[in-house]
């Protein structure tokens, strides 16, 4: 039954894992298809309007190289027309006009004088214009004319018939709603491939102006993706192209393989990872017990020195675990462990083991040390516990047992209350630590026969400082010295903190000011160089 429960279990958060990660990259993978879609869209557009664009600079270029020709059909003038014909593609005609706008010479030929060929006249010596589409009888369709006024008000002109024009519109993809070169004030078709619309309650004319529209609705009521410019080299001509949504983006909602191999992989490892955790968890005490018992555990000692002395007269003992593959653990990485699966008491035996270990065979001379132990109001009710001690009193004739403030210790328990009572007659010193930091220290003080009290770091640390912890400190030190109580300062770091301690009256101190905790073949000297 635990397996299937863990399975569900991890089934459920790699699930959720997974959904999370979709969340996280699915969008993203969208905005990006659809933005490479439309650098497509944008990519064939400045390819077909540079095209056209090379072939009005071409023409611009023939009529101003041709200002000077003959306006009669004359055997230089036709073969001047005619070459223009093999140096720029896609023109059905070349022709003359004459300021009346009646056409006189074609690259065909002379005109018949009984036929009536007239068109605008010419206007604006020097630019580029368009009219039409006109039909022609020569070339039998519908042509756009392109045409530049001469200084003389003759004009030549190059016809590019429909069917050319939309043939290369046609070279687009025929996914396009359509292709289309407009009238640039109007927006009026003149060659077209496709069926043209325009996006509803939106006045895009006159166009002046590149623009790129992604969602604009349009006349069929579809979402549609715009793209429209005047051409540079004629900008009353402009190139529009539009594609629907559904077409352009039609690629871009199927997740990529690799994404969908990140995915199986996310919930596959979200799977692996919880149902392991999950056993991890479940063996996870056995492994500290095992680890207490193989010597995983070692103890670490913190020097406490004394400013008047001038020397180390105590040390409080750390625990640390060495670790087969992370190494040495600070007590913040296992304690939460120890502390779930109710292993406080076995811990404290191993340091008590440890602590025989380290001090049997120890040169210290320990009738002039105080060794500390970290306990909680739990082991106040272990009788187990309470003979390790006094028989570790006997090799340690300084033993102090810390209790912390913040520890629920039941006063009113009778165990509790003989275990203090045994501890004093042993002579085993109480001190309250971290004292200031909870709400119970001065019911614990009223009640309880401690000896020394250990100011927290959070006061020292504050020293210096505008803050009320500073304030407190002086009262936290006067509050111990009413009671008789010997005085330890927490967590020392800076000669300013501990010259304040000083003019205090303040003379224990313990931090990283004078020693950091370390095992016990790494002790400096007691007394000071």
């Amino acid at each position: 039954m635990p397996t299937l429960r863990y399975k569900i279990k991890a089934s459920l958060v790699a699930t959720l894992g997974t959904l999370i990660t979709i969340a996280l990259i699915y969008p993203e993978e969208i905005a990006t298809k659809k933005s490479i879609a439309r650098s497509q869209i944008q990519t064939e557009f400045n390819w077909l309007k540079r095209d056209f664009n090379q072939q009005l600079k071409q023409l611009s270029e023939f009529f101003d190289q041709h200002q000077t020709l003959e306006a009669g059909c004359t055997e230089s003038t036709l073969l001047a027309l005619r070459k223009g014909h093999f140096q720029i593609p896609n023109v059905a005609e070349f022709g003359i006009v004459n300021p009346d706008g009646d056409l006189v010479c074609t690259s065909w030929g002379e005109v018949d004088n009984n036929k009536d060929i007239s068109g605008p006249k010419p206007i604006n010596p020097g630019k580029l214009r368009f009219f039409g589409p006109a039909h022609t009888s020569l070339i039998g369709e519908a042509a756009l004319v392109i045409a530049k006024t001469r200084a003389d008000f003759y004009e030549i002109n190059a016809l590019m018939p429909q069917s050319i024009l939309n043939g290369h519109l046609k070279e687009l993809d025929s996914r396009y709603t359509f292709a289309a070169i407009v009238h640039t004030n109007t927006g009026v078709p003149l060659s077209i491939v496709g069926k043209y619309s325009l996006p509803v309650n939106q006045q895009l004319f006159p166009l002046k102006t590149f623009i790129a529209q992604d969602g604009s609705t349009f006349d069929d009521l579809s979402k549609q993706f715009l793209i429209a410019e005047p051409l540079s080299n004629l900008p009353s001509l402009s190139m529009m192209i539009a594609i629907k949504h559904d077409e352009l983006y039609k690629d871009s909602y199927s997740p990529s393989a690799i994404n969908i191999l990140l995915f199986a992989a996310c919930f596959a490892g979200l799977f692996f990872l919880t149902k392991s955790y999950q056993e991890l968890y479940r063996s996870r005490k056995s492994k500290l017990l095992h680890a207490m018992q193989t010597g995983q555990f070692i103890n670490h000692y913190q020097l406490i020195w004394d400013s008047n002395q001038q020397k180390y007269v105590g040390m409080e003992t750390l625990a640390r675990q060495v670790h087969p593959v992370e190494g040495l653990l600070s007590p913040d990485r296992f304690l939460p462990e120890i502390e779930q699966n109710n292993l406080n008491i076995p811990l404290t035996c191993a340091v008590l083991d440890n602590l025989y270990a380290d001090f049997s065979h120890s040169p210290l001379k320990l009738n002039e040390i105080k060794i500390n132990i970290n306990i909680t109001g739990e082991h106040l009710k272990d009788t187990e516990f309470h003979d390790k001690v006094i028989q570790l009193k006997s090799l340690i004739p300084n033993l102090v047992l810390e209790l912390t403030e913040t520890e629920l210790v039941e006063l009113d328990d009778s165990t509790v209350i003989n275990a203090i009572d045994k501890f004093k007659a042993h002579k085993i010193l109480l001190a309250i630590d971290d004292f200031g930091t909870g709400y119970a220290g001065l019911q614990y003080l009223r009640q309880l026969p401690f000896d020394i009290l250990k100011i927290d770091r959070s006061f020292i640390s504050a020293i210096g400082t505008e803050s009320h912890l500073s304030k407190m400190l002086d009262a936290l030190i006067d509050l111990a010295k009413k009671l008789n109580l010997d005085i330890v300062a927490e967590g020392v770091e800076t000669k300013i903190q501990a010259q304040y301690l000083e003019s205090k009256g303040v003379h224990l101190h313990q931090g990283w000011l004078y020693h950091k905790a370390s095992p016990i073949n790494q002790l400096p000297p007691l007394r000071a160089n």
